[in-house]
Parts: C-alpha cells; sequence; structure tokens
C-alpha cells in the first residue's frame, strides 16, 4: 500500500530517464561507421583528374644473369607509382620472338583497363624511380597540337626509331597501327625477305601519313637513354648521367668486350638507381 501511493515528480522521472540513456550511450564507446582506423575520408572535387591507369609491361624467354636485378627493379619502380607489372615469360608468336610486344600490348589494349601501356626491353633499368612516366606523357602532350590524337610516343637512337621503350594510348585505336605493322612484316615474308619490329614500323610510319600523325617522338634521354659505353644518341646526343629516368643497353655485344656485355652493364650501373624509400609502398 506504501508502495502503491508514492508517486515521482515528473520532473525527477525524466532526469533519470535522461541519465540512463546518457550512461548506455556511454557503454557503447566510439564508433566508427567501418571506417579503418586511422583513415581519413577525402571528398573528391567534381573537377578533379583522375590519375592515368598505367600497366609497364616486359617479357624474358631464357635464363639470363640479371634476370633478378631486372625484375626487381621493375616491380619496385611499379609498386612504387601504382602501377600493373605484366610479365610474359613465352613467345607464342609465328614471327620473330621481338613481336610478341605487339601481342602483348594488343592484349592489354583489348581489357579497356589502361590509359597507356608502357613498353620496356628487359635489358634496361629504371634509373630514377622518382619520376613518374605519367608526368613524361603528360608534358610531352602538351607540345603538340591536338593531344588527344596522339596514340604512340617513341623514342629515336642514331640509327632512327628505338622499340626498346616506347608508349602505346589504351585504345581501340591503337590496334590499327600494330596489325598494319605485322602485315607489313607478314607481306615481307612471303616474298622472302625479313623485317623485325622495328623495320616494319620504320616502313608504316614513311608509307601511311595517317599512322605517323598519331605518333609523337620523345627526345631519348627522357624515356630511353643509352650509356656512354653504347654511344648511339638521337639528334639531342644526350647521353644518361646519374638521376636520369631510364637507362637502356641496346646491343651492349657490339660495344662492350666480355662474354656478358649487358650483365656487366647491369652490374656497373645498378648502383647508379635512385630507389626511393621501400618501406612506403610494401
Amino acid at each position: 500500500m506504501l508502495l502503491r501511493s508514492f508517486k515521482l515528480p515528473p520532473s525527477l522521472l525524466l532526469l533519470i530517464v535522461f541519465l540512463a540513456f546518457f550512461g548506455w550511450q556511454l557503454s557503447q564507446g566510439t564508433r566508427h561507421e567501418n571506417t579503418p582506423v586511422g583513415s581519413q575520408i577525402i571528398p573528391q572535387s567534381a573537377g578533379e583528374k583522375k590519375a592515368p591507369r598505367i600497366a609497364l609491361m616486359t617479357f624474358v624467354t631464357e635464363q639470363r644473369s640479371y634476370l633478378h636485378l631486372s625484375l626487381k627493379n621493375k616491380d619496385h619502380y611499379a609498386r612504387r607509382h601504382g602501377y600493373d607489372l605484366i610479365l610474359d615469360y613465352e613467345s607464342h608468336t609465328d614471327r620473330a620472338v621481338i613481336f610478341w610486344k605487339f601481342n602483348m600490348a594488343e592484349r592489354l589494349i583489348k581489357t579497356g583497363k589502361y590509359d597507356w601501356i608502357w613498353w620496356l626491353d628487359f635489358d634496361t633499368l629504371i634509373t630514377n624511380t622518382d619520376i613518374k612516366v605519367t608526368d613524361i606523357i603528360e608534358e610531352e602532350l602538351r607540345n603538340v597540337t591536338n593531344p588527344e590524337e596522339i596514340d604512340y610516343l617513341f623514342t629515336h637512337d642514331c640509327n632512327g626509331f628505338n622499340a626498346g621503350s616506347f608508349l602505346v594510348r589504351g585504345h581501340e585505336r591503337s590496334l590499327k597501327f600494330l596489325h598494319d605493322s605485322w602485315d607489313i612484316h607478314d607481306k615481307a615474308r612471303e616474298e622472302g625477305g625479313s623485317m623485325s619490329e622495328q623495320d616494319s614500323t620504320v616502313k608504316l610510319l614513311k608509307d601511311d601519313e595517317a599512322s605517323a600523325a598519331r605518333v609523337h617522338v620523345v627526345p631519348q634521354y627522357k624515356l630511353n637513354a643509352f650509356p656512354q659505353e653504347i654511344a648511339c644518341f638521337d639528334d639531342h646526343r644526350q647521353v644518361w648521367e646519374h638521376g636520369t629516368f631510364v637507362l637502356h643497353f641496346a646491343g651492349a655485344w657490339a660495344h662492350v668486350k666480355g662474354e656478358d656485355p649487358t650483365g656487366q652493364l647491369m652490374n656497373k650501373y645498378e648502383h647508379e638507381i635512385k630507389w626511393g624509400n621501400w618501406e612506403e609502398f610494401y
């Protein structure tokens, strides 16, 4: 009877309810709505430009003395800048093995995953991993009248076009160039001749103005530099020096004595590589 007659004032009852709810909230701890610890959500502005999607591709079809160094170098670079590294270890073409680079480019273009595809010969080192290949692309395309019409970025050496380091736009429009180069090679073979991928490309550029108009030539030292031991430079005549982006040991066998000319040069210049801090991306 005593409990039944006892009544709490409304204001006190409201305070008790509030305190109970407040205590329950404190017991739940801080809520993060599934946001990982240490992460920060940064909204992308409507006009912000997305970084180009890049694939770095190469192949090696036999054992070489510099296998680990070349692979490590390219993998390190791709990891550092968030690019995809595409490696093939077999060639499945009835043309010369070196034509397989065109097959790889075609395959990657057809995926639609990449804005640019960078071919790099296996006898190369990226000696300055600070440099982004996307910065070179943007810088060079600023020098042309219609940058969106350029599908290939090539370099020259003392003999003309050098296919050791070049860029292909990841657009199906680029496929015509590859197929036309194949056709030139195949026709030459039917007539009893032979052509490398460089020879067929040079002939295509000479015979087809429309194809040539889609090519921009980059200074050799920016994308495909040669060392002093291989003095075969383009018109800029600029030899590789410390801090240069890429070092290519093209035709080392013709310039350096020894049983393993390319391996010797690889070992010599390994200590010149600017690797960057691996802890930031491994």
